[in-house]
């Protein structure tokens, strides 16, 4: 830049240029105009930034014919970039606000897609679907600034599990802290949906909520824990949601993380595998129904 005289105007530049590195190769980007890419004509009430929704509706690989589902559609924003770029889908949004379904339908109506889009009032942990009846689920989990979780997120992840068939894909939009906290339960191999840990580990209940107790300690026994804990161990942490891959975004002044899952047709399997040999090698079955009383 010197030998050009050019100065770095990082609040008002004239030209912006964006480089990524790994150890394969390096992109270098100009945008050619000025106007934001997330800009969109028919976004009448912004929710999500549309470039993160549509690479979100890009990684889940939606094909003709597919089922997705927005469980927490709040404005829309993500349905809205699957349905542009993926006509020949059918597609549904739930929440439980008024206001945002209400925000969610001005902007299908200004983007001609009420008819692609179905819209509902309902509670993500209680949805009116049946069981793997879902191809896709794309959502925002909310960070718990404007909406709060609570104590809903395993409840929320249990559901999702439930509808989604076998061989689905779920993306998700996690904060810093949901994905940090994930992350430590992945590497733990802590089933997300079980009601307490085997171990003086956390489980997934206890990572997401940190005040919760946990009882399952208190009822197996020390020896269920050496005889069962090789098998458990080997199970995939969030059921039947086996991990993918995982996206750093900007998401302005807060990071996030876009995470990939794909429901395996195996683990159930080989979770009530485990759990027989368990109970064979223990003769109990108070142990056994300790150590299954979180799974499906």
């Amino acid at each position: 830049m010197k030998q050009f005289g050019w100065k770095a105007d990082l609040r008002n530049p004239n030209l912006e240029i964006f480089i990524h590195l790994n150890d394969i190769y390096s992109v270098v980007g100009i945008p050619v105009f000025r106007v934001p890419l997330a800009s969109r004509a028919y976004i009448k009430t912004a929710g999500l930034r549309s470039t993160i929704a549509w690479a979100m509706a890009s990684l889940a690989e939606i094909k003709a014919g597919a089922f997705v589902l927005d469980p927490m559609c709040g404005l829309g924003t993500i349905l809205l970039e699957a349905a542009k770029e993926w006509p020949d889908v059918y597609y549904v949004g739930a929440d439980v606000s008024d206001s945002q379904l209400l925000g969610a339908c001005d902007n299908l109506k200004a983007a001609g897609l009420q008819d692609k889009i179905e819209l509902l009032k309902v509670s993500v942990i209680e949805l009116p679907l049946p069981s793997e009846s879902v191809d896709i689920i794309i959502s925002d989990i909310p960070f718990g600034k404007k909406f709060k979780l609570g104590k809903d997120i395993k409840n929320i992840l249990q559901e999702m599990e439930r509808v989604l068939r076998v061989g689905g894909t779920i993306v998700l939009l996690l904060s810093e802290d949901h994905h940090r906290r994930l992350q430590d339960c992945e590497r733990g191999g802590i089933p997300w949906n079980s009601k307490g840990s085997h171990t003086d580990e956390p489980g997934i209940e206890k990572c997401l909520n940190p005040g919760e107790k946990t009882d399952l300690s208190d009822t197996v026994s020390s020896s269920a824990e050496t005889s069962g804990q090789g098998d458990l161990d080997k199970m995939p942490p969030f059921g039947s949601l086996v991990p993918v891959d995982r996206y750093g975004v900007s998401l302005g002044r807060t990071g996030a993380f876009i995470c990939r899952y794909r429901k395996s047709p195996s683990s159930a399997a080989s979770r009530l595998a485990a759990v027989s040999r368990f109970q064979s090698s223990q003769g109990s079955c108070t142990a056994l129904k300790a150590v299954v009383s979180g799974s499906r």
